[in-house]
């Protein structure tokens, strides 16, 4: 693929330019994606910790849905696009929710969330979305979990998924926050001496708490909650703990963000869950979720 520059959307966030086809996309992200070394996302292994963190992620994302739909229970037609490993899907599933998820390929659900397997397909995910929007298929709960930011149409994208959830629907967006205010901060501290975080192919479009609002409200949705996850770049600041200066120490801040996580959710899932979304609140957050209701 050609080297990619940024550039500002007329809605704020930022673009990768140029952009690949799609067919060069779905070659990358059927065949290199889930390779070692390629995205610090997902793993070929993961320590007790972390598969526990993972899960304790996926239920912080169900109980944010739970507590904003109008209906619960076994009624909730849940629809995940780009389930990953599975851990969210099979969350859901835990529920007692009737699932769908969708990704590229099958092994990495099978290899940690094999459970999940029977409300999973392997398939293109924009093409299953798009026959669920010509099916008039429609769904209580809507995912996309760390997929905007890889989305080559993601207006597209978002227009679609209105078609396909219910007028009083929960839609989770996640993403990361990218050129927040404390990248920004740490930029102009000299913290960081590069942008770390623009990543094409993988990462095409770049959102923050703000230009996530004005992009997803420009698409017919109205965020009606919204919490963030572990703050890592606070290991930018202190001058003895910056992993982007030592990369070596990047494993150490990981390990401190998986333990310190756990530690805070043993105060119970509803109070982690109220300490993120203060969290968002201020900008902080190296991810931030929002849930979307229809316009």
């Amino acid at each position: 693929m050609s080297d990619f520059t940024k550039k500002k959307h007329p809605l704020g966030y930022i673009e990768a330019v140029p952009r690949p086809t799609q067919e060069e996309l779905n070659s990358f992200y059927q065949e290199q994606y889930y390779g070692a070394g390629v995205s610090a996302t997902y793993q070929a292994q993961y320590s007790d910790d972390e598969v526990r963190q993972k899960q304790l992620r996926a239920a912080t994302c169900t109980e944010a849905i739970a507590q904003n739909l109008s209906r619960a229970g076994s009624s909730v037609a849940f629809l995940e696009i780009g389930s990953g490993e599975g851990f969210l899907l099979a969350e859901a599933m835990r529920r007692g929710w009737s699932c769908l998820g969708v990704d590229f390929q099958r092994a990495p659900v099978e290899k940690f969330n094999p459970a999940a397997l029977p409300s999973f397909t392997a398939a293109n995910p924009g093409q299953v979305l798009a026959d669920l929007v010509s099916r008039k298929q429609k769904f209580t709960a809507v995912a996309l979990q760390n997929v905007l930011e890889h989305a080559l149409q993601p207006d597209i994208l978002l227009r679609n998924i209105r078609d396909v959830i219910e007028p009083d629907g929960v839609f989770l967006v996640q993403v990361p926050n990218d050129y927040s205010r404390i990248q920004e901060v740490a930029t102009a501290k000299n913290y960081i001496d590069r942008e770390y975080w623009f990543l094409p192919p993988q990462h095409l479009n770049y959102f923050n708490a703000k230009t996530l609002d004005d992009f997803v409200s420009d698409k017919g949705f109205k965020i009606v909650d919204a919490f963030a996850d572990f703050p890592i770049e606070f290991y930018l600041w202190g001058g003895q703990s910056n992993y982007t200066r030592d990369t070596t120490l990047g494993p150490f801040a990981h390990k401190g963000r998986v333990e310190l996580d756990l530690i805070m959710a043993e105060a119970g899932l509803k109070q982690y869950l109220d300490f993120y979304r203060s969290l968002y609140r201020v900008g902080m957050g190296r991810n931030i979720s929002v849930l979307l209701q229809p316009i």
